[in-house]
């Protein structure tokens, strides 16, 4: 309705100024036929005010003004609300958007949280897989000490034993090499080692073949190496009286007389033998 009178009012108001208009000329022909029926009375005359006419123009133009305020003030109230409606979504968009905000923080912290909670629990792990490691290492290594241990007293053992059995050789060998030697010298002292000596030296007298450089009184010190067995091994001419020849000849007549008689007692025998070459003239 208000907004119908105020896209119309232009209308009104000249609907009511031409009624005015009307009223005015029907008076005016009343006031004009009453004279000509009635010449003779005097003529009266009548002062119609101004703002009387106007009176229904201004009414309607206040009625149409306090619509039009009425129309603004409903305007005003309705921009009003509707502000406080878009107030109030901003709001309620601005707390949705706070209430995500705060859950996605809620979430991530949570994450962070669980993402912490795991990495704590894996690096326990970790913390307990190396102590379990590191104990069983603990324990291998304790037993591979204890395996050693025991393997350094077993061997120190074997070695005592083995000193102990060679000490044990070493002294049966020198009581025997004792008893051969003071036998061999009982047989030396009997005279066996100087007949042995002088077995050899007639052996390689006889197996000389004398030079024609050698002179009456040769006399050469001859040391001669043996195997087990007599044979000779090797043949040295030390001191001697007689030239190169002769040196040549003694030490052929050695290895001619190869192998060497045994001794008449065996524990006469020396793989190393000093005999001194005496040829008779």
């Amino acid at each position: 309705m208000f907004s119908f009178l105020n896209e119309h009012w232009k209308y009104f108001i000249g609907a009511a100024l031409v009624h005015v208009l009307l009223a005015s000329i029907v008076a005016l022909t009343a006031i004009t036929t009453h004279e000509k029926v009635e010449p003779m009375l005097a003529i009266e005359a009548v002062v119609v005010d101004r703002s009387i006419l106007e009176a229904p123009a201004r009414q309607q133009r206040e009625r149409l003004e306090a619509l039009e305020r009425q129309r603004r003030e409903e305007q005003q109230q309705r921009e009003a609300e509707q502000r406080r409606r878009e107030a109030e979504l901003q709001a309620q968009r601005e707390a949705e958007e706070a209430r995500r905000a705060e859950e996605q923080r809620q979430l991530e912290q949570r994450r962070r949280e669980e993402v912490a909670a795991a990495e704590r629990a894996r690096q326990e792990e970790a913390k307990r897989a190396a102590a379990e490691r590191e104990k069983r290492a603990q324990a291998e290594r304790e037993r591979i000490a204890e395996v050693q241990r025991r393997q350094r007293e077993a061997e120190e053992r074997r070695r005592a034993e083995a000193e102990r059995q060679a000490q044990a050789a070493r002294e049966a060998e020198l009581q025997r090499q004792l008893a051969e030697e003071e036998a061999r010298m009982q047989a030396a002292n009997a005279g066996l080692l100087n007949q042995y000596i002088a077995l050899l030296e007639q052996q390689f007298v006889r197996n000389w073949n004398r030079p024609p450089s050698a002179r009456p009184g040769i006399e050469c010190k001859v040391t001669v190496t043996q195997a087990p067995g007599g044979t000779v091994l090797k043949v040295v001419v030390g001191e001697c009286n007689g030239d190169a020849a002769v040196r040549q000849s003694i030490e052929s007549a050695v290895y001619r007389s190869s192998p060497l008689p045994p001794p008449p007692d065996p524990r006469l025998f020396e793989r190393t033998l000093i005999v001194w070459f005496r040829p008779k003239e």
